[in-house]
């Protein structure tokens, strides 16, 4: 969700090709560098063949207390949240008490075009809901704790921008109601539910909802002002459900990545269905458009975050970042150029102001 908007050795990996070897050297000098040079603070964890394999933390996880980040700091993952939301949607569709084909009108009649917008709908962010985020003002309304009817009065008011299923048009309003419809079939919170469902049958134990356990110790995002680090304003978790409210580290996402794709969550019937075009909760991460891959990415305050699976190389991987002061484009491009073994030259931070 979008607001106002890492060792030494060699590491061998298999490919759809050939054995590549996987410079772990190289990422250690990459993440090195952001570090000494202040450019960026944050984590990333790499998964091959469902065990891990690489896990860098730099920078700190509270500037002010100098807490350094490890392999064990918690970060805000914004949107990368929609894979757990439209997994646990899917478990639902699977036991028969929904449908994609359910109408919004079913649980929240009022809301705009409600009697021809689905579940799928919703999913796919067809639905043509105006999200929530652009709302006027809305940097002022989203520091305070927001009420269940109070969303929805919200989403009422803003109303629709186009018909459902005439297009596509990324929403963080269809998460936030199918947070709720969860709740309302489930008849208990929506942590309760990712705990009961996710989180407990994958031993996911640095992942929860953090609307539910607002004293756990996560991380603070920053962005460089004047060379100093600044906290921006943070979002109250009680505004985007699971649209981007969950907590997690790098390490976890890579199990839950693991745990959907070799289906100890949803059938591979389902799993089908998600991977499909548009997607629902997931979608290609066209970073290199030469390597497939799928996944979620992830921005909510100064946090970024990606959660990606490699099928030809059976790789996942995902990184948080709390705070980035370098071309963030360029921090990507590098993390994926070392991990394919695609030539690629060390940024010179030196020069750098």
């Amino acid at each position: 969700m979008k607001i106002l908007v890492f060792f030494c050795g060699f590491l061998f990996v298999a490919t759809s090709l050939s054995a590549q070897v996987f410079e772990t050297k190289k990422m250690d000098s990459l993440f090195f560098f952001l570090e000494k040079y202040d450019k960026a603070m944050g984590s990333l964890s790499v998964y091959h063949k469902g065990e891990s394999v690489y896990q860098k933390s730099i920078g700190y996880a509270d500037v002010d207390k100098k807490i350094k980040a490890t392999a064990h700091t918690k970060y805000r993952t914004g949107s990368v949240s929609k894979m757990f939301t439209a997994t646990l949607v899917m478990q639902l569709v699977e036991e028969g008490k929904l449908s994609l084909e359910t109408k919004l009108a079913a649980f929240y009649p009022e809301l705009p075009n409600a009697d021809e917008t689905t579940i799928q709908q919703l999913l796919q962010h067809k639905s043509g809901l105006f999200d929530i985020i652009k709302t006027p003002n809305f940097n002022e309304w989203m520091v305070e704790k927001r009420s269940k009817d109070e969303l929805l009065n919200k989403i009422k008011e803003n109303g629709s921008v186009f018909a459902p299923g005439d297009k596509r048009d990324y929403s963080n309003t269809n998460y936030i109601i199918l947070s709720f419809i969860l709740e309302d079939i489930e008849n208990m919170d929506f942590g309760k539910i990712l705990e009961r469902r996710i989180l407990k049958p994958l031993k996911l134990k640095n992942t929860y909802y953090g609307e539910n356990n607002p004293k756990k110790f996560v991380s603070i995002s920053y962005e460089k002002k004047d060379g100093v680090w600044e906290k921006p304003i943070h979002i109250d978790l009680s505004i985007p459900r699971g649209a981007a409210g969950i907590i997690s580290t790098p390490e976890d996402l890579n199990k839950f990545m693991n745990g959907l794709f070799d289906g100890k969550l949803v059938t591979e019937n389902s799993l089908a269905i998600m991977k499909k075009e548009p997607g629902i909760g997931m979608y290609p991460i066209p970073i290199l458009q030469e390597e497939k891959m799928i996944g979620h990415m992830g921005g909510m305050d100064a946090f970024k975050s990606l959660l990606v699976y490699m099928p030809q190389q059976d790789l996942t991987f995902a990184y948080t970042f709390n705070g980035v002061d370098y071309a963030y484009k360029e921090i990507v491009m590098g993390i994926f150029h070392i991990l394919l073994n695609k030539e690629y030259a060390l940024p010179k931070l030196e020069s750098v102001n």
